[in-house]
């Protein structure tokens, strides 16, 4: 049996930890903060890129850096006879097709996923390819079947708005309105893209809104459930309980990380499904 390494970057919100105890390979993405790029966990820790973003400082993510890519690929083909690589979804990140096109030099031993996957979903579909390679499956097929059947929805609720302002995804004269009017907006996030869905005048009712709006026209039993959190984890307590009683199924609790909380910041909640891969 061919010996695989995963791989994913980490827009998939996991640690260093979390990394080396599940044998992900992680190519870290960087971080900018008032000009200053930084790579999380290794030059800067996740409470000060917190502090930064609580604070109304402009935080933004890069792709990672090619060398990077292409030397964790050279390094782990020493080792291994084959990578399955999940990056960001090519939806809010050229890395995906920048990959694609770098793999093509590895001559089908860097499977490169065109990915609709962002936070710990792609792990969750990592964790799933491997043990699809345990029972057999190729990385072709495993490529083939997830670009085919695999599903991601998620809700995200911004706790303020400080942070898609600053990035960019609205504009600062919207982001005042919402304010002075007591807006919440509702993010989806589905084919990998983000879009608003609906607006609504307080958190409660957003995320009783989000929890509807992942349920709505599905059976819970098809799917795996999340919530996420970006340091926010008593809320999440709370709405955990909630999105199991809606949902009958179990829930796994998980944080957002540095990438994607620069972009939604901290405080957000996201109620997230993907659809079992049947295999």
């Amino acid at each position: 049996m061919k010996k695989i390494a995963l791989m994913c970057d980490s827009s998939a919100d996991i640690s260093k930890k979390q990394a080396e105890e599940l044998d992900i390979h992680v190519v870290r993405m960087p971080i900018i903060i008032d000009g200053k790029e930084y790579i999380e966990e290794e030059t800067i820790e996740e409470s000060e890129i917190i502090k930064a973003l609580r604070e109304g400082v402009v935080v933004k993510t890069a792709q990672p850096i090619i060398g990077d890519l292409t030397k964790m690929w050279d390094e782990l083909l020493k080792e291994y006879d084959e990578v399955f690589y999940i990056p960001l979804t090519y939806s809010l990140s050229g890395t995906c097709q920048v990959a694609i096109q770098l793999a093509e030099a590895y001559e089908g031993r860097v499977t490169v996923l065109h990915s609709e996957f962002v936070c710990y979903p792609t792990v969750k579909m990592l964790l799933t390819a491997r043990d699809m390679f345990d029972k057999g499956y190729t990385c072709a097929q495993v490529k083939e079947i997830f670009e085919r059947d695999g599903e991601l929805l998620a809700i995200l609720v911004p706790e303020t708005l400080t942070a898609l302002k600053n990035g960019g995804r609205i504009s600062p004269a919207a982001a005042a309105l919402a304010g002075l009017l007591k807006i919440q907006p509702l993010l989806n996030v589905k084919h990998g893209a983000i879009d608003l869905v609906d607006k609504v005048r307080t958190l409660k009712k957003a995320y009783k809104e989000g929890i509807s709006y992942v349920l709505d026209g599905v059976d819970p039993k098809d799917y795996d459930w999340m919530i996420i959190d970006a340091d926010n984890r008593a809320v999440s307590d709370e709405l955990k309980v909630l999105l199991e009683e809606a949902t009958g199924q179990p829930v796994e609790q998980r944080e957002f990380k540095a990438v994607i909380m620069s972009h939604t910041g901290p405080g957000t909640i996201g109620f997230g499904r993907i659809k079992k891969i049947k295999y």
